[in-house]
């Protein structure tokens, strides 16, 4: 069986998390070229009630490896190198397209 591997890498760091997405900060950061309000209209997703407080890295890291499960990925071994946490993953090839069997007796056309 031939497989096909995934390499992730989670970059470890101590310290406080991240803060939740602010529109007005990350205007600030495209130097007002975008205003809070409009970021905020364009991207609720984003900077919606919802994200008003940044996800658990355990919940995050969790929703990330179903993600990967539902594309037939498996985990096969996290190792630590320096601050980067690797993950690993395999899972199989697809077995290459085989041409359609032909009825008995009936022939191909022929190439000359």
């Amino acid at each position: 069986m031939a497989w096909e591997y995934r390499v992730i890498h989670i970059n470890v760091e101590s310290g406080a998390p991240p803060e939740p997405p602010s529109p007005r900060s990350d205007s600030e950061k495209l130097g007002g070229a975008l205003s809070p309000e409009f970021l905020q209209r364009e991207f609720p997703q984003q900077y919606g009630a919802l994200n008003a407080r940044p996800r658990h890295p355990a919940e995050q890291l969790q929703f990330f490896l179903n993600a990967l499960g539902r594309e037939n990925w498996e985990m096969v071994e996290a190792a630590q190198v320096g601050p980067l946490l690797m993950f690993f993953f395999k899972r199989p090839l697809p077995a290459p397209a085989q041409p359609a069997a032909r009825p008995e007796g009936q022939e191909g056309p022929s190439v000359s």
